[in-house]
């Protein structure tokens, strides 16, 4: 189970916030500044996550789970600023409704993205207005979802390193939905943060975090330059 109030919420993911950490994350030459938002609200006294599916028309991923986001563009004063205009533009929720908690530290999308992920509370009667042109679908998911044991794992060698890909398969509104990669992973690990136990979940082979460990500023440090270096060469 995971905290179950807003101010748990925050409480938790405050621990983890990059704009209160000494942290360095630098953009690698050649890649693409990119934010989204983990929006996160309360029902029936669970923690949802709002997702997307999206278009199957666009150039990138198309048809697959994702958070709001997407690029930075040059009016974009922050990673903050990025994340909530694409949150707009793709589910209708106003930048002015979304209560930001927590920005955590970036990570690497293929195939050149550099992407920062911005934890957001957000109204838990928002009813989004979805931008056809950029989603197909917009729905939630219990954030403890993501936390049980019915996933599937593949294992995936990236540069030096062995990692873990994981699988979410729900039914939504009659339809069958994929959860997996980047999406699937910062949902276990945003779960996790906000989790009530000590479990302990096992993200790259002999490696495990928990909720306090989640996105401590130095293990992270350590992945990122990790990614960063697989990702350079191939960019």
């Amino acid at each position: 189970a995971v905290v179950s109030t807003t101010e748990e919420i925050r409480e938790r993911m405050s621990k983890f916030d990059l704009r209160l950490r000494d942290a360095n994350f630098t953009k690698p030459e050649g890649f693409v500044s990119a934010s989204v938002l983990v929006p996160l609200f309360i029902r029936d006294g669970k923690v949802q996550v709002l997702l997307t599916v999206r278009s199957k028309h666009l150039r990138s991923h198309a048809g697959l789970v994702a958070f709001p986001g997407g690029h930075m563009d040059e009016d974009d004063q922050s990673v903050i600023s990025t994340a909530l205009r694409e949150a707009e533009e793709e589910t209708g929720l106003p930048a002015k409704d979304v209560d930001v908690i927590a920005v955590l530290p970036p990570s690497f999308v293929r195939p050149n993205k550099f992407v920062s992920l911005v934890v957001g509370i957000i109204p838990s009667d928002f009813e989004p207005k979805m931008n056809e042109a950029e989603v197909s679908k917009i729905f939630s998911l219990p954030l403890e979802r993501f936390l049980r044991d019915d996933v599937v794992k593949k294992d995936m060698v990236i540069g030096e390193s062995e990692y873990m890909i994981f699988f979410f398969h729900d039914m939504v509104d009659g339809e069958k939905i994929e959860t997996w990669g980047f999406t699937a992973s910062y949902c276990m690990l945003v779960g996790l943060a906000l989790c009530t136990s000590d479990y302990k979940l096992e993200v790259q082979k002999g490696v495990y975090l928990d909720r306090h460990s989640a996105f401590l500023v130095k293990a992270n440090e350590n992945h990122f330059k990790s990614l960063k270096k697989v990702f350079q060469s191939k960019v």
